[in-house]
């Protein structure tokens, strides 16, 4: 099995949700913008956005997230 190689470099975003919550969300700055949140969003072909760690998983659904906002990016951590 191959290992995924660490992005350097991430975009930053804020997902605002409906419900007031603010989620900060972050992805490989090299990825194609369609294939990324963004394209994601706009294209409508999935349901829920699915992102977490060894720890914690979140599944968030599209529908629930009033709008993006999307920050500079910023060195991998």
């Amino acid at each position: 099995m191959e290992m995924k190689k660490r992005p350097e470099y991430l975009q930053r975003f804020e997902l605002h949700m409906k419900n007031g919550e603010v989620i900060e969300y972050f992805e490989d700055y090299d990825l194609p913008a369609e294939k990324g949140l963004l394209g994601d969003f706009k294209n409508g072909k999935k349901k829920f956005l699915q992102f977490g760690d060894m720890i914690v998983d979140y599944t968030i659904p599209f529908d629930q997230i009033s709008y993006i906002v999307m920050f500079g990016v910023q060195k991998a951590f």
